[in-house]
């Protein structure tokens, strides 16, 4: 055996020579080494009052820094190598400026400038956020003195602002000697971009780029924009395109606009490549056009960045240059495989990292059986009283699960989406699970998730999901608990259930798609079922984000997320498309979620699996722009997605990456995620490993209770305690740097742990073992083993069952360097450590074995037991396969799908996924090459297919019996079976299915479902909905009937009731069906029914007299029957209404005249007829009437005693007065008597007649010309009567009197001709048009008397010589009384008075204000003018007075005199003219006016108090014009500045006058707008804490006891107190704030008999006291092991130095169990303490200060914990107790 293994020795040193000797040695060139330097910063919490500046209108507040004197300018930190500085800086409270965004800028400031290169971060919130200065584009020659910080800009002025700088981090480069010129890592593959986009892409010289703005001229500060626009003159059509641009001078950063810009670049070995941003312009260019693109932002180094050309590579697919994208953002800036190996020494063993990562679910498991369950030894059971939770009063059992992280609470949320990654997971890299033997250890976690998912679900008797615990365990509580889980208090009743107002979509969907993804892999249908029955409830529930106890911390920003991937996975488990449809409903817009995957977002996810192929892009999109933009430019390249837990969104990255790359087999992210898993396990410039337990540089104190093994608090044991190792815990991860991460327990932000971080290191391991595994170097694959658990932990137990039963076990990992299986501690395996300098990899064992040894026996034949297999999508089955020989060394099988999305295989499992032939292949691992291969063929589900067109029934009668069947065919065009056919209608009321499917349709087959409208439907429209269902499709047919209404036989007979001259009666009588009769009248015999007017009743009215109508009936018309047919005709005429009214126009109807008869049936007329024209005469002494057109007609009045002229037409009336006194002839209307009335007595005595019109429209006109229009025989009296004559108006053989009324005569000749002529009285306007030589207006043979009333005798309008106004041929003319004779009469004699004495006559004369003619009359001389008789009428009508609106008339002499129109002027003397005087009235506006408020267009208005003085504008109209303010009235205010009634007093000035007074109302203005400062803490003090109140609203400030209260509660004891400010006075309701009422480490209180001081400042349960003195000594003391203070409990955990120093009186004292620190002298001197019981077990040498017992009783007993009494006795002895004490247990 030596000189065997001599000989290998031998070989293998020759081997080595051979291969050392053929090296070439690389240069020795310069390497450049990456440098980080913490400035550290910390700048403690600064609260700073915002202040304005000449800068800015808004509120500034800033805090800065100094750098250590090395580093002490901009020129000393450039020559060092740095050039950027990341600041990380927190921010507590702040208050933005009112419209204003708040935004954070980073500044360096040295000398007098300051500079931040425009860098501006948007502060919408607070928390802690991290900025980069980019420091070499800013100074690196400067030497004065320099300072950095964060400025906050866009505050409200005098806001305070609680802020800090947590860490600032110098980063840049150092040249350093030594290593390979070839050596560096991760440049991105230098030059290779042009040659992978020439395989992708296009060139020609038709296809150009021009880019405008891109010249090199920097926009400010470093910052660039290009545009770019790209021709395309070739005849192709481009669908994508990638621009690739020669940049001279070097690009530091490409900005991210794709919220708004139309481009996206990267700058990436000297290039710029800029492509479009399809989530707003596509890259799609048509053929012979250009398109342009705006706008690229980048900032250059100091020295400026020019474009000297650029290449356009374009493609007609788009999206062809996605994956080349992803590329360049992966390698950008050297983000791939990292910059090179900066610890040597790490293990990159994926194999390791996989089994380890699922040891922090046994950590975390909670329920009644973790001691059986858990691989831990030091877990065991807890929290059991979770399976006694009570729902609406029943046991629900919600034990089990996890808890969440460092705490134990079980969260839903994070639970569910920690189930669906791993599911996913195990989707994607299965193989990984079998290989590393942790299948079965991966399954126990999974089904521990599954069966917890199942005991949270609530089903009713129906089997639907009634409500989900989704959250078990308080938040508020669970975190003020330090300690095991075991030891945690009862937290019964601590469960949250769904309701209906908290639904918690997002909740319900992610456990739902844990559930899908779960059956996908193990083909659990009753998974699957609640993974329904859950999805259900989240889409028929109201889709709320959970809002319970949860969201305190795991606040959801979107249910939209889960509900899509619980979708998607739904979709992909059972193929229906329904699920499909729901995704795209709420998923099909998604755009670029910007952000990783994570239990807030799993976006990434649901764009992964989209059942729509679109979102490919968008996924892409998001993972290549976040390791663009989020890649730091040193520490190794790490890509720090957040600051918070930075660890757990990279591993989401990169097994999202992985999970794409093994999906659509590419390898766009593997090699970028194998970097960053490396820099994950310690490969990075800290040396730190954050996966705990992995290796030497691993994180040791993870923020875990259960593995911390504290009980009570962290403090003091945070870097340095740590009871076990929690194996595989992947930390949070640094906040920035790697070398300023912090590994403390206190610290949750870097150092939690929890379920969902542990969930994608899990996956992101799986995919990394199979991405080494299938292309990984062969040193890289001998690295992958798992490791024994003996070499895991001690403390890992093996659980019952895991091993036996054919379970691969951790020790039979198959190794994927050699595809053999054997133990992990075998040596001489490829590659094996040790190897180097080789780059043809490393000398096998077989190479150097001794030629004796047996050749291993290798496969020779592999034969499956089927070769073709047929499944339905969602079966599966098992190929079992077997391998000859027998005995080779490896049987081993390596198994493979040609297709994974339609068929999966695991191990000879495979199942179906989706339709279509995939061929499963096993090969031999052994390198035989022997393959056997099966081809399944998944069938195509079962798929409805129907046509969808509407039905309709549209020959339907009322009354039918049976209407047609209609079938609606359905067929499968599937290649199975399709059940859950189902047929239903929505509504079901007017249509019935006659048959429907059997619930299943075979494949290829059809059948029909037969519907028809149901029987007895009445007249009119319907329709409904048929709803066919089936487990894969649907479809809505449309039925549509119409029932027209059924024909009406019934007969209708009318007769008549009763008749009158105005109304019809009748009745009517049906025969035939039964109905409502309906009647209608024409006076069309034979009328068309549809155009009558039809009514219920039976009586007509408002008719004409003696008139023939036709009276219909029918039978009415119902919803369901049509109108019956109409009745024969009933004629009925009206009688007359009064025989001796007489309708002259019918007088040619003798039946009409025939009918004037009196109530002795004698005739009232006689008619005759003569050469065309009709004669009538009146035969009764009775009054008569005449109306109507007979203008052939001419009228004797015959016997009648008077009669009425109204609105008629006739030739001529004769009017015979007989032996009346006075025969009075009534006018009315206008009236046309073409030879006028001519009244003719029979016997010498003629009688007066008398023409009396009802009104000044009652006209007579006369229109044959010659024709008088009244001549009489006798006298004549007219009254109110107008008269219109083409011959004279009146001729008389008598008097003609005029004494009273308006009268007018208009005619040709004279218009009054008469015997004599007397007018008394009344107004007479006589005119003649056509006076002859010697004729007149008013014309006697005798006398003409004028004594009253107004005459006018106008001849102008006579062209005839010598006519006159008023002539007297015998007799006088007498002008006498207080007669007005208008216009310029002439008589034809001189006129006299009454007494004959001579008159003369004056001429008044009225004109306008302009001196025009209005009128003018002649009066006696002398008699009295009264003005308010003068009627001057206008053209139009209107009365000159009231002409002008606004204004009074006043007549104005020549004299200057002015009188008002409506006075008497007096008398007359002479000629005089009156001119118009129009003078404004004054006109009061309280009652001509109407005055509004201009706000609301009425007289009522409010508002709100401002504080100031508040005049709301009127407006004022009076008599249709809008008054002006100031000039025609004036506004006072009153009482209008406080809340209440406030008074306005219009008041009219000028030409108005009056005033009027409005109230309005000020209302208090709402304190709960008002802005409150308060402090937001204070110090406990045991009293009732009253800080200030400022109440401002805009500028004012707010008096207290004035314009408010201020109410405290809650405001003694720890916690938030509670500030009520009331408003009063001018403010109504409250406003509440709230402040922190803190303890202050050092602050001494005093409780009960002692006083103590604050060490430890927690209020969640981890405060802690110190007993420090005592108020009254006492011989007894007792230290408490809590106190109660301020409402909150703190352990007293110390007894302060000289607490009870000499203190004589004392005899006992008993320590808490808490105390374990007592200080100095503590007790010295009290000389008679005699006992002192000890219970703490965690006293050490060091907790217990020196003389602590010095002087005490010398024979003291003190008594100890029973297993520290050796180790106390030797402490308490070294601290004074006496020897002579005794120290007992």
């Amino acid at each position: 055996m030596r000189k065997k293994a001599a000989s290998r020795i031998l070989a293998y040193v020759l081997t080595l020579c051979m291969i050392i000797g053929s090296i070439t040695w690389p240069e020795i060139t310069a390497k450049a080494e990456s440098i980080t330097k913490d400035l550290k910063p910390d700048t403690g919490w600064k609260t700073v009052t915002a202040a304005t500046d000449e800068w800015s209108d808004y509120g500034k507040a800033e805090i800065r820094f100094s750098p250590s004197s090395d580093l002490a300018s901009m020129k000393a930190i450039a020559d060092a190598g740095y050039k950027t500085l990341k600041i990380t800086y927190a921010v507590d409270t702040f208050t933005a400026a009112s419209g204003q965004n708040a935004g954070v800028m980073p500044f360096a400031s040295y000398g007098s400038s300051w500079s931040n290169n425009d860098k501006w971060i948007d502060l919408s919130k607070t928390g802690q956020f991290e900025t980069v200065l980019d420091l070499s584009s800013i100074s690196t020659t400067s030497t004065e003195k320099v300072a950095f910080g964060i400025q906050v800009a866009n505050l409200q002025e005098n806001s305070t602002i609680k802020f800090r700088i947590v860490s600032a981090v110098l980063s840049g480069t150092k040249s350093t000697s030594g290593g390979s010129s070839g050596e560096s890592g991760g440049s991105g593959d230098s030059g290779s971009g042009s040659a992978d986009l020439d395989s992708i892409g296009n060139t020609s010289s038709s296809v150009t780029a021009s880019l405008a703005d891109g010249d090199g001229t920097a926009k400010g500060d470093g910052y660039y924009e290009t545009e770019i626009t790209i021709n395309n003159k070739s005849n192709s059509y481009i669908a994508d395109w990638i621009a690739v641009a020669d940049v001279n001078g070097s690009v530091t950063a490409v900005k991210d606009y794709s919220s708004w810009s139309d481009l996206k670049g990267v700058f990436s070995d000297g290039k710029l490549y800029i492509y479009p941003n399809t989530s707003k312009k596509s890259g799609a260019v048509n053929a012979g056009s250009s398109v342009s693109y705006s706008k690229l932002g980048y900032t250059g180094t100091a020295n400026g960045v020019s474009i000297t050309g650029v290449k356009v590579y374009y493609s007609s697919q788009a999206g062809a240059f996605d994956s080349f994208i992803g590329s360049l953002s992966s390698s950008s800036g050297g983000a791939g495989d990292n910059t090179g190996e900066i610890n040597t020494d790490v293990e990159y063993n994926y194999a390791k990292l996989l089994q380890e990562s699922l040891y922090l679910y046994d950590a975390n498991m909670c329920g009644s059986d973790v001691s059986a369950k858990s691989e831990f030894t030091w877990r065991s059971n807890c929290h059991t009283e979770d399976a006694k939770t009570t729902y609406n009063g029943k046991t629900v059992d919600v034990s089990g699960g996890y808890h969440d992280a460092g705490d134990h609470a079980k969260f839903g949320l994070p639970q569910a989406y920690s189930a669906t990654v791993l599911g996913l997971a195990h989707m994607e890299f299965a193989e990984a699970f079998a290989d590393t033997a942790t299948e079965a250890h991966y399954k126990r976690i999974m089904d521990r998730f599954v069966d917890y998912f199942k005991r949270c679900t609530v089903l009713g008797s129906d089997g639907s999901v009634q409500a989900f615990c989704y959250q078990v365990g308080d938040g508020g509580v669970d975190h003020g608990y330090w300690g095991a889980p075991e030891k945690q208090s009862s937290r019964s009743g601590q469960a949250t259930f769904t309701s209906d107002s908290d639904t918690c979509t997002d909740i319900v969907s992610e456990t739902a798609a844990a559930l899908a993804a779960y059956y996908i892999n193990y083909k659990d249908k009753k998974a699957l079922s609640y993974a329904e029955k859950l999805f259900t409830y989240a889409d028929t529930k109201a889709k709320k984000n959970s809002s319970g106890p949860a969201s305190g911390f795991y606040s959801s920003d979107s249910w939209e997320d889960d509900y899509a991937i619980a979708a998607a996975l739904l979709y992909k488990a059972t193929g229906k498309s329904a699920y499909a449809t729901k995704y795209n409903n709420v998923y099909g817009g998604r755009t670029n979620p910007n952000w990783a995957l994570c239990w807030n977002n799993v976006a990434q996810a649901a764009l992964l699996y989209s059942p729509n192929s679109s979102k490919k892009s968008v996924f892409v999109e998001n993972q290549s722009g976040l390791i663009a933009s989020k890649t730091q430019s040193g520490d190794n390249n790490f890509c720090l997605i957040d600051s918070w837990g930075s660890a757990r969104y990279n591993t989401a990255h990169q097994m999202t990456g992985l999970m794409y790359d093994t999906i659509y087999g590419k390898t766009d992210y593997s090699s970028w995620a194998n970097g960053q898993m490396k820099y994950i396990l310690g490969n990075n410039a800290g040396s730190k490993c954050f996966v705990v337990g992995y290796n030497k540089y691993s994180s040791k104190y993870p923020h875990h209770r259960a593995s911390s093994g504290y009980q009570g608090s962290v403090t003091g044991n945070a870097y340095t305690k740590q009871a076990h190792v929690l194996v595989g815990a992947l930390v949070g991860g640094p906040a920035g740097s790697s070398t300023s991460y912090v590994d403390s327990s206190e610290d949750y932000n870097q150092n939690e742990v929890a379920l969902d971080y542990n969930a994608s290191l899990v996956g992101a391991a799986a995919g990394l073992y199979l991405y080494v595994k299938n292309g990984g170097t062969d040193e890289e694959k001998a690295a992958q083993k798992v490791v024994p658990k003996s070499e895991v932990s001690s403390e890992l137990r093996t659980i019952s069952g895991e091993s036996g039963g054919g379970t691969t076990t951790e020790d039979d990992t198959k190794d994927p360097s050699t595809g053999s299986t054997g133990s992990t501690g075998s040596t001489g395996s490829t590659g094996s450590t040790g190897s180097t300098g080789s780059t043809t990899g490393s000398t096998t064992e077989k190479d150097t074995e001794a030629p004796s040894e047996t050749p291993a026996v290798k496969v020779t034949g592999i034969s499956f037991d089927k070769t073709y297999i047929t499944l339905n999508v969602g079966d599966s089955d098992e190929i079992k396969a077997t391998v000859t020989p027998a005995d080779a060394k490896d049987v081993s099988l390596v198994w493979s799908s040609s297709d994974r999305a339609k068929v999966s295989v695991q191990n000879g499992k495979i199942t179906a996924l989706a339709a279509g032939t995939a061929t499963i292949t096993a090969t031999a691992k052994d390198g035989s090459g022997i393959k056997a291969a099966c081809v399944v063929k998944v069938l195509t589900p079962g798929k409805l297919s129907c046509s969808s067109a509407d039905k309709s029934w549209t020959d339907l009668v009322y009354g039918y019996s049976n209407a047609n069947h209609a079938a609606i065919e359905l067929s499968n065009s599937g290649e199975t079976t399709l059940t859950d056919v189902k047929a239903k209608l929505k509504d079901g009321t007017a249509f019935q299915i006659v048959s429907s499917p059997a619930g299943q349709i075979s494949a290829g087959n059809k059948t029909t479902v037969v519907v028809k409208p149901v029987n007895g439907l009445g007249a009119g429209s319907y329709s409904d909905t048929l709803v066919i269902s089936s487990a894969n499709g649907s479809a809505n047919i449309t039925l549509k009937a119409t029932v027209a209404k059924g024909e009406n036989t019934a007969v209708v007979t009318v007769t008549k009731t009763s008749v009158t001259s105005d109304a019809v009666t009748v009745s009517g009588k049906v025969s035939g069906i039964v109905g409502e009769i309906e009647y209608a009248i024409s006076s069309e015999k034979d009328a068309d029914a549809s155009k009558l007017v039809w009514q219920n009743g039976a009586q007509f009215t408002g008719f004409k007299e003696f008139t023939t109508y036709y009276v219909y009936g029918r039978v009415k018309e119902t919803a369901n029957v049509k109108a019956g047919q109409i009745s024969q005709a009933l004629e009925v005429t009206t009688p007359l209404s009064d025989p001796f009214v007489i309708d002259i126009g019918r007088l040619n109807d003798s039946r009409y005249v025939g009918a004037f008869t009196d109530s002795e049936e004698n005739p009232t007329v006689k008619v005759s007829q003569s050469g065309g024209i009709i004669s009538v005469s009146f035969t009764e002494n009775k009054d008569y009437t005449i109306t109507g057109n007979g203008e052939d007609v001419i009228v004797d009045t015959g016997n009648a005693s008077g009669i009425t002229v109204d609105n008629a037409t006739v030739k001529k009336i004769t009017v015979r007065p007989g032996n009346s006194e006075t025969f009075v002839i009534k006018v009315s209307g206008e009236n046309k008597i073409a030879d006028g009335i001519t009244c003719v007595s029979d016997n010498s005595n003629a009688a007066d007649v008398k023409v009396s019109g009802k009104d000044t429209s009652s006209k007579i006109s006369a229109t044959t010309p010659g024709a008088s229009a009244i001549k009489t025989d006798g006298n004549l009296e007219i009254d109110n009567i107008q008269i219109k004559s083409d011959g004279k108006g009146i001729e008389s053989a008598g008097t003609v009197k005029i004494a009273g009324g308006s009268n007018s005569i208009d005619s040709v000749s004279s218009a009054i001709s008469a015997s004599d002529v007397e007018i008394t009285g009344g107004s007479v306007d006589a005119k003649s048009s056509g006076l002859g030589d010697g004729e007149s207006v008013i014309s006697a043979d005798n006398s003409i008397k004028l004594v009253g009333g107004s005459v006018t005798a106008d001849a102008s309008g006579s062209t005839g010589g010598n006519s006159f106004g008023v002539k007297s041929d015998d007799g006088t003319i007498i002008v006498d009384g207080d007669v007005s004779i208008g216009g310029d009469p002439i008589y034809s004699k001189d006129p006299v008075d009454s007494k004959g004495d001579s008159v003369t006559m004056v001429k008044v004369v009225f004109t306008d204000e302009n001196g025009n003619q209005l009128y003018a009359s002649s009066v006696n001389k002398g008699s009295t003018l009264d003005l308010s008789k003068i009627n001057i009428t206008m053209s139009d009508g209107t009365d000159y007075k009231t002409s002008r609106a606004g204004y009074a008339l006043a007549w104005q002499d020549e004299a200057g005199t002015s009188y008002n129109a409506d006075s008497a002027y007096g008398a007359v003397s002479e000629d005089i003219t009156f001119k118009a005087v129009w003078t404004w009235i004054v006109v009061d506006i309280s009652v001509d006016a109407n005055i509004t408020f201009a706000a609301t267009g009425n007289a009522s208005y409010k508002t709100t108090y401002t504080g100031a003085a508040i005049r709301p504008a009127v407006k004022v109209v009076s008599r249709g014009r809008t008054l002006d303010a100031g000039t025609d009235y004036i506004v006072s205010y009153s009482s209008n500045t406080n809340a209440g009634t406030a008074k306005v007093v219009v008041k009219g000035q000028g030409r108005y006058k009056g005033s009027k007074t409005f109230t309005f109302a000020i209302n208090k203005q709402a304190i709960s707008k008002a802005s409150v400062t308060i402090t937001k803490s204070a110090v406990y003090t045991g009293k009732a804490i009253t800080p200030a109140v400022k109440v401002t609203c805009g500028k004012r400030t707010l008096t207290a006891g004035k314009d408010y209260r201020v109410a405290y509660s809650s405001n003694k004891d720890f916690g938030k107190a509670k500030v009520v400010i009331m408003g009063i006075g001018n403010y109504s309701g409250t406003q509440t704030k709230y402040f922190d009422i803190t303890a202050a480490v050092g602050k001494i209180y005093a409780n009960g008999n002692y006083k103590y001081k604050i060490t430890n400042a927690s209020l969640n349960g981890k405060g802690t006291v110190t007993l420090v003195s005592v108020v009254k000594k006492t011989k007894t003391v007792v230290v408490p092991d809590t106190i109660k203070l301020g409402g909150k409990t703190f352990k007293v955990t110390a007894i302060g130095k000289a607490a009870f120093k000499k203190n004589v009186k004392v005899t006992k004292v008993t320590l808490g169990k808490n105390v374990k620190t007592i200080g100095a002298k503590a007790f010295y001197g009290c000389k008679k303490l005699r006992t002192v019981v000890i219970k703490n077990t965690q006293m050490t040498g060091k907790t217990v200060g020196s003389g602590a017992f010095t002087g005490t009783y010398a024979k003291m007993t003190v008594k100890v914990p029973s297993k520290k009494l050796k180790s106390y006795k030797t402490i308490l002895l070294k601290r004074g107790v006496s020897k002579k004490a005794v120290i007992k247990k």
